[in-house]
């Protein structure tokens, strides 16, 4: 009898983590920070829903901004790039979780939870249809610019490169790079220069001012409800690319919809993981979507299932991006200032190269 007292003793202490895990848990007081972000800012769309989740559950909550203090909060949110180098670690997830990436075919174990997937979009007000960067850089309005985006964000930067090049810019020596940076560079002579150093709803502003043929945002914006109207394209990538066993450019025909990891959560405090499943509700992703013009992107075309009228061809973009996803490596940020240059037109490409020899 005693053996059997043992033994469901020990039963239980050693389940409960893992039954634990597949609760929706969470703690009297929360607190969350937030990453600053100079051209997204998400507070107000988390003040809304830890206002929901708090309510319905009786809890208290903080929101700050982090500075250096990481290991105060519970939860931390901000974009994907910049949680990825706190310390991460493999953690039980809670069943409500588990399934809703299971569901957008992802498999996600460790403690950052991605809430965002972008592949990189150009809206336009007037129907079109851009077959490559090398057609985009040759258009010229004499009325209107021809391209609006930020171009001295380096993160923005690093992903439009990698996008257009079919590769991540982890080798500067690369023909596919020139290339691009030199399709850039023609296309930076009709770019709308006041925005260079937009934030996102300056951004926004420009492209419902109607000042751009094209403006680059991520794909999550097709969602908001007061797009309707408006026409999209992939941002168009390059025609060809370098064939290094062969020594050749290959013809590129069909564009590939890469994405990135956008807004993200962190999570330091697994007894607080309730908030995430909050936020991971479908009608919560649905308001998300529709209602916050914040570019927060679907994972897969399961979270669209209540969207009656997409708009045309993006259906088949959000079938194909979390196929097609890039981790992105910050190996040459100490290079951009220079790669911003050449792009600009006042530095050549050869300024890249550290050898010189690099064409053989």
């Amino acid at each position: 009898m005693i053996l059997l007292k043992v033994f469901f003793l020990l039963l239980y202490i050693f389940t409960k983590p893992i039954l634990a895990s597949e609760e929706c848990s969470n703690e009297k007081n929360l607190k969350i920070g937030l990453i600053n972000n100079d051209y997204i800012d998400y507070q107000y769309y988390l003040y809304y829903e830890l206002g929901n989740y708090v309510q319905q559950n009786d809890i208290d909550f903080e929101l700050s901004f982090v500075d250096q203090n990481i290991d105060e909060f519970d939860i931390v949110f901000g974009e994907y790039n910049q949680l990825k180098n706190l310390s991460t670690k493999e953690i039980s997830l809670p069943n409500q979780i588990k399934n809703f990436y299971e569901d957008n075919g992802l498999d996600i174990k460790n403690n950052i939870l991605p809430l965002d997937l972008d592949t990189l979009v150009v809206l336009s007000n007037q129907a079109s249809s851009l077959k490559n960067l090398e057609e985009l850089s040759n258009i010229f309005s004499p009325i209107k610019y021809t391209f609006g985006m930020n171009f001295n964000n380096n993160e923005h930067l690093s992903k439009l490169i990698s996008f257009s090049s079919h590769q991540q810019i982890s080798d500067l020596e690369s023909h596919t790079v020139e290339s691009t940076l030199s399709s850039l560079n023609k296309l930076y002579s009709n770019t709308n220069k006041n925005i260079l150093d937009a934030n996102f709803l300056e951004l926004y502003n420009s492209f419902e001012s109607k000042e751009n043929l094209f403006t680059l945002f991520n794909d999550g914006i097709l969602l908001y409800k007061n797009l309707q109207d408006s026409y999209f394209n992939i941002f168009p990538q390059n025609k060809f690319k370098w064939n290094e066993d062969l020594g050749v450019f290959n013809n590129i025909s069909d564009s590939v919809p890469y994405s990135y990891y956008g807004f993200s959560a962190f999570i330091n405090n697994t007894n607080q993981i309730g908030i995430l499943c909050h936020l991971t509700k479908q009608e919560v992703r649905n308001n998300t979507f529709r209602n916050f013009n914040l570019q927060i992107g679907p994972l897969s075309m399961s979270e669209l299932k209540s969207f009656e009228k997409l708009p045309a061809g993006y259906e088949e973009i959000v079938n194909l991006k979390n196929t097609n996803i890039i981790d992105e490596k910050p190996n040459i940020l100490s290079q951009f200032d220079l790669i911003r240059d050449v792009i600009f037109g006042n530095q050549s490409y050869g300024d890249l190269i550290e050898s010189n020899n690099y064409l053989n």
